[in-house]
């Protein structure tokens, strides 16, 4: 934390305002310490321990206290990849790269466990599609090149969107900032969706972008096709700054099931994996009775993945209470045909699900259908939306709704194109005080282990929270 606090001293008073400028430096100095770790080593200077290598076969080998990645001939990529993930964080090393050389540093990078199809726009808007093979490391990786080239210090998304989401090409001094057979020091800063790089004190690039906020750290050699020879880079005093403990405390989530079956275990580990949050599940006996007596409620979300349907006035009262007070919904998939008796559901949520042909403010609603195992294209449609930033369109393999109602006041966030869905599957409303995401997505396990779904949830419950 950088502070820096101005006081316009009176003679008279001098004494009493340096006292006062004292307690402020402790308290800024008592923040910093709670709001960052401790520096960490993620090399210890004498083994490779921690890390391995995938994509390629280049060589990684330690050498006084440095980590040397020679180039091998026919090899792709090679990246060597710490064992553990990071999510926010300050990350330091000096590199030292052969001038003819392509290299980088990945960050929050992912490594492909089987093969996987990303479908995304380019700068110039034209859909585009790659396949990322398994072992292959994708992601945010920060330039390593030549001072000729002028890259340095740009972010680029290497094996999946394929072009540079921020660079220094228009910055004259950042340009310049990397010098070629010497020493450069970079300093990475991760903070939810926003990433900075600085080389040797000179600042770089300034990206927001939410596709991924926790990966591993890459270390590339970059892959010679032509004119080989076994080039080098080098690598030093890599350290980290983990800044995961900097926010507010977990949020309270309470997932409400019942009314309809699913894949608990694969289910469940959607939530597993959101570090920002503890969840309860609350399964409905009596279809909602988690709403008879809400005195001692203690919960900043609701989750609704329910298809229950009976809900007494009592309870329909408390749950409204809960919604004035600002208390986040996110309503996933069967709970858009639950409640078909009390209209106003269908309001918080901005749908309905008919399961007969129904009368909707005069207008004849047909019975809804579905059709499972399909995959669906799926487009973003406000790519600035605190949920969808930085996302790409996908494919999921899932179950698709079709005839729903929809209210006119929701605002969309993804589309499908299929003719066994709906063309909305994704939108976000108001409702009193409570922020809503429906998602019409999530049927079983296919779904819930594709990375966007996971992400897509995950941000959903940090919006509806106020967090995003």
């Amino acid at each position: 934390m950088e502070e820096f606090v101005k006081f316009t001293f009176l003679k008279e008073h001098g004494k009493m305002l340096k006292n006062l400028q004292l307690s402020i430096l402790v308290v800024l100095l008592v923040t910093t310490v709670a709001t960052a770790g401790e520096w960490t080593d993620l090399f210890d200077g004498k083994t490779l321990n921690g890390w391995s290598v995938h994509s390629g076969y280049a060589k990684y080998r330690v050498e006084d206290g440095t980590i040397v990645g020679t180039a091998v001939k026919g090899s792709p990529n090679t990246f060597l990849c710490t064992n553990k993930e990071y999510g926010d964080f300050i990350l330091e090393f000096e590199v030292k790269c052969d001038p003819r050389l392509n290299s980088g540093v990945q960050i929050r990078s992912q490594i492909a466990k089987d093969p996987m199809f990303f479908i995304f726009r380019r700068p110039d808007g034209q859909p585009r599609q790659r396949l990322v093979p398994p072992d292959r490391v994708y992601g945010y990786q920060v330039e390593i090149a030549s001072a000729e080239t002028g890259t340095s210090g740009g972010i680029y998304d290497e094996a999946r969107r394929g072009f540079f989401l921020a660079d220094v090409s228009d910055d004259p001094v950042a340009r310049k900032a990397f010098k070629d057979d010497r020493w450069n020091k970079y300093r990475i800063e991760c903070k939810g969706s926003s990433i900075k790089t600085w080389i040797n004190d000179v600042p770089c690039a300034d990206l927001r972008d939410s596709m991924d906020d926790k990966g591993i750290i890459g270390l590339q050699v970059h892959g010679l096709s032509r004119n080989f020879f076994p080039y080098q880079v080098r690598w030093r005093n890599l350290r980290m700054r983990e800044l995961d403990g900097a926010g507010p405390g977990k949020l309270k989530v309470v997932v409400v099931t019942g009314g309809h079956d699913f894949e608990h275990e694969p289910f469940f580990k959607v939530f597993d994996s959101i570090e920002e949050i503890t969840y309860t599940q609350a399964v409905q006996k009596d279809h909602s009775e988690l709403f008879e007596d809400i005195s001692n409620w203690d919960y900043d979300v609701i989750v609704f993945y329910s298809m229950t349907q009976q809900i007494s006035e009592k309870r329909q009262k408390n749950f409204l209470k809960l919604l004035d007070r600002g208390v986040g919904i996110v309503a996933m998939h069967h709970i858009m045909c639950a409640f078909q008796d009390w209209p106003e559901f269908r309001k918080i949520i901005g749908t309905r699900y008919c399961q007969a042909d129904t009368m909707i403010d005069g207008v004849m609603c047909k019975a809804g259908s579905f059709e499972h195992d399909i995959d669906m294209s799926i487009s973003i449609v406000d790519d600035q939306h605190p949920i969808t930033e930085g996302m790409s369109d996908f494919v999921i393999h899932d179950e698709g709704y079709k005839n729903c109602w929809f209210d006119r006041g929701n605002h969309v966030l993804l589309t499908a194109d299929h003719p066994a869905s709906d063309k909305t599957v994704c939108w976000v409303r108001k409702y009193g005080k409570s922020n809503v995401c429906t998602i019409q997505l999530g049927h079983d396990s296919k779904a819930y282990e594709n990375r966007n779904y996971r992400r897509l949830v995950r941000r959903a419950i940090l919006w509806a929270a106020g967090r995003l």
